[in-house]
């Protein structure tokens, strides 16, 4: 394998990572009564799409924000966890060779279940079945993505079959 195509297969991971981190945040986002603003230029695809890990995080914690109503000594200790997750993230990039995805895959992941958690232990029981039912909504939605093929095809699983009449 060529740089070129180990530096795409990087980069396409990165991707997929961003985009499962901001899943729960960009269904919140979806705020009928004001048009969401316009993309900053240069950052076209909107959350996780050209988002730095930094704008990313902003935008994540600008909607926990919004929906679980932080408190500012809460999102101060968000912002860390997410600081601390992304460079959990990185270095498991980082240090993942060509042929190792797999534990990438299993580092990342644990990475996120790790980032998860600590968010959870900073709110209130009120917050936290809030922020439990939008990873949930995430969650379903991942699934239902992955299990159908999503963009790109190749799931495992085909689709349901169309409802009998």
């Amino acid at each position: 394998m060529n740089r070129l195509q180990t530096r795409m297969i990087r980069m396409a991971m990165l991707a997929v990572c961003s985009a499962a981190l901001t899943a729960p945040f960009t269904v919140l986002a979806q705020d009928t009564a004001t048009p969401p603003p316009p993309p900053p230029a240069g950052h076209e695809g909107g959350p996780g799409g050209h988002m730095s890990p930094q704008e990313r995080d902003a935008h994540q914690l600008e909607m926990l924000t919004k929906h679980l109503n932080l408190t500012d000594a809460q999102q101060a200790q968000i912002k860390q966890i997410f600081a601390d997750s992304d460079a959990k993230m990185k270095a498991a990039h980082d240090n993942a060779g060509a042929g190792d995805k797999k534990d990438m895959r299993e580092q990342m992941k644990a990475a996120m279940e790790d980032r998860q958690s600590k968010v959870r232990a900073v709110l209130t029981p009120d917050q936290q079945k809030k922020y439990d039912e939008m990873v949930a909504k995430m969650k379903e939605r991942m699934g239902e993505h992955h299990d159908h093929g999503g963009p790109g095809g190749g799931g495992d699983n085909p689709p349901p079959p169309p409802p009998a009449q």
